[in-house]
């Protein structure tokens, strides 16, 4: 059997560990999958430095920034290329990714269960990104927590939510608190 342990961050990695030991037997795969919201991740980051200076300056010119910015984030965009491997915002994205993951791949280690790290991005398309991944590694467990760090989670619906709906996996949420 193929586990994968999808998170973002938020996942409490003993809990995820025990989870999957409950499950994992002797030959199965484990993948610890971090999903990285790319404009979100970046924005984030940008967010607070220099995008909050650039509006400070905009505001004290008597100018907005914000109706224009979310015109932008609003309209379609073509699916861009994956960036260069030697790209600044990969090895960024990379090295979060990874620090995000280490808890969970350190914890399933304890319990004598290894497992790959690996991270996707999810273009605000979350589920589908977890989809696509479970998809592409013949997952036949998803685990993960049942409370993300979603902006809109109770008024769209969770990303956990919709993989339960949609996965042709079994899907075992965790609760975070």
């Amino acid at each position: 059997m193929h586990i994968m342990v999808a998170t973002d961050g938020t996942l409490d990695a003993d809990r995820a560990a025990e989870a999957v030991g409950r499950w994992h037997r002797e030959g199965d795969k484990v993948t610890v999958l971090t999903v990285m919201n790319i404009p979100t991740e970046f924005l984030g980051r940008l967010g607070d430095s220099g995008v909050k200076a650039a509006a400070d300056i905009a505001l004290e010119a008597g100018q907005g920034i914000g109706d224009r910015a979310a015109e932008q984030l609003a309209r379609p965009h073509p699916v861009q290329p994956d960036p260069p491997m030697d790209s600044p915002v990969l090895r960024a994205l990379a090295s979060t990714a990874a620090t995000r993951t280490k808890p969970i791949v350190d914890a399933l280690a304890s319990k004598g269960i290894k497992a790959k790290a690996t991270w996707t991005r999810t273009d605000n398309m979350t589920a589908r990104s977890i989809l696509a991944a479970m998809e592409q590694n013949q997952t036949e467990l998803v685990v993960m927590g049942s409370h993300g760090t979603g902006r809109f989670e109770g008024v769209l619906g969770s990303t956990g939510t919709k993989l339960v709906r949609r996965s042709p996996a079994s899907v075992l949420l965790i609760r975070n608190g």
